[in-house]
């Protein structure tokens, strides 16, 4: 089971630092936070004997077993090489990032963000199921976009890099998506444990089709020709988020999942075509594009495009050729990236530049950061005895045994030879050579360099371990004992390695002569950009034709929607199916009163003058369609209508009083001009009201005929409502247990656009979701009259202060007996919200808010989000399958009370909703300012 908190326990870290980050200092958070990551590294260590003894160890939860979606852990040799880099690099950033940022603040955001894509991509690569492995996928994209925009309310270049890489790995991620469903459908399991011993797959018809699309979302993510573009504009993160993800994390992961997939999909022409032809050509434009950047993490990152352009090449090769070089390349490069990012940043800190022609002479005042970035990039470089060596002679020895042993070795020598440019570059004419222009140094402080310096020392060391660590680790990755030598004679790659480095060196001096000219290739860049702004005018064009007028938006939706609905109803022969309605009884009559009341309400509503009169209309009509409910019977139903139409009208009434008087006037009279002036504005709007309106009735008709009695699925809830679940209401139980998931999006959703509402209503001063604070309170002397309760007398306000405890005490019997009477966690939630707005009502707002200190919303809806996932997934924890119903039957019944998990649910989504609804009012009740139209 601890296979689980591989995972688990970087997104759990990231919810406290989330909720508690601001009790501790960065000081006491980088050493816990080091800790903890420390002790994944040492827990993923444990596991190296089983999996080099069985293969792998294996973990499975049921989550959604009908479509294969399992919350399953499949640890293998390749799964345990890259945790071990993730939590290995992970622990230089934390300790890193402690030193970096200046603000308590901003180390706890990035801290926030970090373990939130460390316990993704630990996710990812410990994923046993390909669907999760996904979701995994898609949380690395979209919190790699947080932080490459970390600075983005202060830099253009922030946002924009972050939104074109969210685009490009978004965008591959679709392909994948699509590529792993055929996958799991061809091979009938989603399991990689299936999966990878299936060896009928390369013959299925889908083969080249789904193996296209995955290779589409890999070369995405792993910054791939042509789409490699998107990672130097992914330089504009802090330097210790480019260290993690485009050395160690994020561009690892196509990587990663080529080599996951080549035991299924790999070994075949097609294969050995399309990723050998990439690696290539990625590895060569990125190292000649290298070499021309001047800003220092530029030449960095097109290096890193380049390496990844040879891994992907060396996953290409047949037979495994390949594995062990790229195994290799990946420990190598992690080392010695890393620390260059990092010095980069160290650098750009000490000297608020990171242009190459402004740097030089650092080694004076930078001497610590001048042996790191020596090291590294000299093992960048490939020059013996560093990691780099070994990883360039493990990559050349395959380039020599390759069947295209010619294009390869060629490709391979020449992004070689530049590579080694590059990282002479990086090395002299940034700490060695003389200055070029006077720095004004802020000396970096000295925690800064011991994480990047325990990286160079395994740039240096690592070639010497290759007995008592490389080997360990890669042998069960390949799945055989591996020949791996630090030096393994004068031969063709050593050769091949020394010509690089001689002539990476001569490029180097003469660095001033090529300097001078620009490259004349393609940008991929600039495509990226024409179809981006193809897409941006088209979308004005689209936007032309809107023209701010909710009447003309319904015009064309409503007469869509009418025409689609009047050929249904045209084509439709079954009306003597229809029972018609008749009168057998006074319910029936009753239904009819009702039903008339509907129509003339609404009729109301049209008349109406005036907007309070049309809201009560609705209202009205609103309140006898949750008579019909009532009649049906459908008790829970027409309970959760009589509230929301409460909590509709109420809202409503608080927004026509924010409105600015004037306007509103204004805006009538015009209205009121205009139907005047144009009397077919009238005629139209009421032919296709009408229009539709007949469309509708006929269709709901045609639908109630053609429909039988009762559907399977209707008797399977009403016979194991009670034995299932252990309630006689079987709403309750399909909407908390049958469908709960539906109900767990369902409230997600609703406190999502509650908090929304703090974004579109632009509650002035700084607002703390959390605790609900505010820096700037509306003080009782800066209130607007329109805050100054009209309804206040000790009468109302007697009748509010007793109301909102009685509303809490009938909200919690709808919770304790929601499973054997009408009511549930949502009405009781809307029940005690309505009892806030009440207070808003006769307090005002000041004094409300001031009554109400203990009401924190942010923490309702938070803390009820928790518990409703919490409720959802503890149970996978013990091996049931996600939302399973748990009765505690240790607890005897008291008061007719069942304890159940749903309980916990149902006190979950009571807390979201009132946290909800309470900041709904709160926000539009907010006296601050008066709405215009």
């Amino acid at each position: 089971m601890t296979i689980a908190l591989i995972g688990a326990v970087p997104l759990l870290t990231a919810l406290l630092l989330y909720g508690f980050g601001s009790l501790f200092n960065r000081a006491v958070w980088s050493s816990v936070l080091a800790v903890i990551t420390g002790a994944l590294f040492v827990l993923l260590i444990t596991y190296l004997p089983a999996v080099t003894e069985n293969g792998a160890v294996t973990l499975l939860i049921p989550w959604v077993p009908d479509i294969g979606l399992n919350l399953s852990f499949y640890l293998d040799g390749l799964a345990l090489l890259f945790g071990l880099v993730i939590t290995g690099v992970g622990v230089v950033i934390v300790l890193y990032t402690a030193h970096y940022f200046d603000t308590d603040e901003e180390v706890r955001r990035f801290y926030t963000l970090l373990f939130s894509f460390m316990g993704a991509m630990l996710m990812l690569v410990v994923s046993g199921n390909i669907l999760t492995l996904f979701i995994a996928w898609e949380l690395t994209s979209i919190i790699s976009f947080l932080l490459i925009s970390f600075k983005g309310d202060k830099s253009a270049d922030a946002r924009e890099g972050a939104a074109r890489a969210l685009v490009i790995t978004g965008g591959g991620g679709l392909a994948l998506l699509a590529g792993l469903m055929l996958l799991g459908i061809a091979g009938g399991s989603f399991e990689f444990s299936a999966l990878l011993t299936n060896d009928t797959l390369r013959d299925h018809p889908w083969y080249i089709g789904m193996t296209v699309l995955i290779l589409i979302g890999c070369f995405a993510k792993s910054a791939q020709f042509p789409l490699h573009f998107w990672l130097p504009g992914a330089m504009s993160a802090p330097s210790p988020a480019s260290a993690y993800l485009h050395s160690a994390t994020m561009v690892k992961a196509g990587v990663f999942l080529l080599a996951r997939m080549y035991p299924t999909l790999g070994d075949t022409d097609f294969w050995f075509a399309a990723l050998t032809t990439v690696g290539l050509a990625t590895m060569l434009i990125g190292a000649v594009i290298a070499i021309f950047q001047r800003d220092l993490k530029g030449l960095l990152a097109y290096s890193t495009i380049s390496w990844l352009g040879a891994l992907v090449a060396l996953l290409g090769q047949p037979d495994g050729a390949g594995l062990k070089a790229a195994m290799v390349g990946i420990l190598a490069h992690a080392l010695y990236k890393a620390a260059l990012f990092l010095a980069a940043g160290a650098v750009d800190h000490a000297v608020h530049t990171r242009i190459i022609d402004k740097l030089g002479g650092l080694r004076h005042s930078l001497p610590g950061w001048a042996i790191i970035t020596t090291i590294s990039g000299l093992s960048m470089a490939g020059v013996p005895p560093l990691f780099g060596f070994l990883a360039k002679e493990t990559l050349l020895e395959v380039a020599v045994e390759s069947a295209q042993a010619t294009i390869i070795m060629l490709v391979v020598t020449i992004s070689a030879t530049l590579t080694v440019t590059a990282g002479l570059i990086v090395v002299w004419d940034v700490f060695f050579r003389k200055a070029r222009e006077e720095h004004q140094l802020h000396a970096p402080a000295r925690g800064l360099a011991y994480g990047p310096g325990a990286l160079a020392v395994g740039s240096l060391l690592m070639g010497f371990l290759i007995e008592p660590v490389l080997k360990p680790l890669i042998n069960p990755v390949v799945g055989s004992p591996i020949s791996l030598y630090l030096f393994h004679g004068i031969n063709t790659p050593f050769i091949l390695s020394m010509i690089a480095l001689g002539g990476g060196g001569l490029i180097f001096l003469a660095r001033d002569a090529w300097l001078r000219f620009t490259l004349p290739l393609p940008r991929a860049i600039n495509v990226y950009n024409a179809i981006v702004g193809a897409v941006e005018s088209f979308g004005d064009f689209l936007l032309r034709s809107q023209n701010g007028k909710l009447r003309h938006y319904l015009i064309a939706i409503m007469s869509a929607v009418a025409l689609l609905l009047a050929i249904g109803v045209a084509n439709y022969q079954g009306f003597e199916n229809v029972t018609w309605l008749q009168i057998d009884d006074v319910t029936d009559l009753l239904t009819f009163v009702l039903l008339g009341l509907i129509v003339g309400a609404t009729f109301g509503a049209i008349i109406a003058r005036r907007r309070v009169t049309a809201a009560l209309a609705l209202a009205i009509g609103g309140y006898a369609v949750g008579g019909i409910f009532l009649i049906e019977p459908a008790p829970d139903v027409a309970l959760v209508q009589f509230l929301v139409e409460t909590l509709a009208t109420v809202l409503l009434f608080i927004m026509l009083g924010r409105i600015n008087p004037r306007q509103k006037r204004e805006v009538m009279l015009k209205e009121a001009r205009a139907m005047r002036a144009s009397r077919f504005s009238l005629v139209r709007d009421i032919l296709i009201s009408s229009v539709i309106g007949l469309a509708v009735a006929f269709f709901a008709v045609a639908a109630v005929g053609e429909r039988a009695q009762r559907e399977t699925i209707a008797v399977w809830h009403l016979e194991n409502a009670y034995p299932l679940i252990g309630v006689t209401d079987v709403v309750a139980a399909i909407v908390t247990d049958f469908r709960g998931t539906d109900t767990l999006l369902e409230i997600t959703v609703f406190s999502m656009a509650a908090l929304g509402v703090l974004s579109l209503l632009a509650l002035r001063g700084s607002y703390d979701l959390l605790s609900g604070a505010r820096e700037e309170r509306v003080d009782d002397d800066d209130v607007p009259e329109a805050d100054a309760p009209q309804f206040s007398t000790p009468f109302t306000r007697t009748i509010a202060f007793m109301v909102l405890p009685f509303a809490l005490l009938v909200s919690l019997s709808h919770i304790l007996y929601g499973g054997d009477a009408p009511g549930d966690g949502f009405t009781a939630g809307v029940i005690s919200g309505l009892a806030v707005a009440l207070w808003f009502v006769v307090y005002g707002y000041s004094e409300a808010n001031r009554r109400l200190k203990w009401l924190k919303e942010g923490w309702l809806i938070g803390g009820g989000l928790t518990i409703a996932l919490l409720n959802a997934f503890v149970p996978m924890l013990f091996g049931q399958p996600f939302f399973t119903h748990i009765s505690f039957s240790f607890i005897p019944d008291f008061a007719g009370i069942h304890f159940a998990s749903t309980l916990i649910f149902e006190f979950g989504i009571f807390l979201a909703v009132f946290g909800s609804v309470s900041k709904i009012m709160d926000a539009i009740a907010h006296p601050r300012e008066v709405e215009s139209i």
